[in-house]
């Protein structure tokens, strides 16, 4: 009986270790190959207002509202086609890629927001390219903090507003 338990974990273990399961926002820091351009393949919606305006109060739609999954390995997921014009959503801050210091971007640094990690806990979260997350670029830094939970305001495409959760 303790043979079976012991073999199970063992392949557990292994078929954990083995397969992985994404990318901690440690992975994701590391040097690239090319990062002249690199700003250019990522689709961010723009922060177009100071960094002082909070959210707007649009309609509240869910995280997992905004996206459809598809069954396509190379494109897991895309925007909804009945996101509404304005809306707001609750996300965390993920991470961010400080572009406007390395001299890559113009519009501000990209940040990633994400609807939770597993039970809200920030120290275990893991992204993988199955689940969704909105790219903006923004350049308040000061404002955004990776881990907090924010309200973001967007309206046709552009952030328009925020406010700490």
């Amino acid at each position: 009986m303790r043979f079976i338990g012991l073999a199970a974990s063992i392949g557990a273990l292994a078929l954990a270790v083995t397969s992985g399961c994404g990318y901690l926002p440690s992975e994701m820091s590391g040097a690239r190959k090319d990062k002249s351009g690199a700003h250019a393949r990522i689709k961010a919606k723009q922060h177009t207002v100071s960094c002082k305006t909070p959210a707007r109060g649009f309609r509240r739609i869910k995280f997992d509202d905004l996206y459809t999954f598809t069954d396509n390995s190379a494109e897991p997921f895309r925007e909804a086609d009945n996101t509404p014009a304005q809306y707001d959503v609750d996300a965390y801050v993920w991470g961010f890629d400080n572009c406007m210091k390395r001299g890559t971007c113009t519009g501000g640094d990209h940040y990633w927001l994400i609807g939770r990690g597993p039970g809200n806990d920030f120290s275990t979260w893991v992204v993988t390219p199955q689940f969704p997350r909105i790219t903006i670029q923004s350049t308040c830094q000061q404002q955004l903090r990776v881990g907090n939970r924010y309200r973001f305001s967007f309206s046709r495409g552009k952030l328009v507003g925020m406010s700490r959760r």
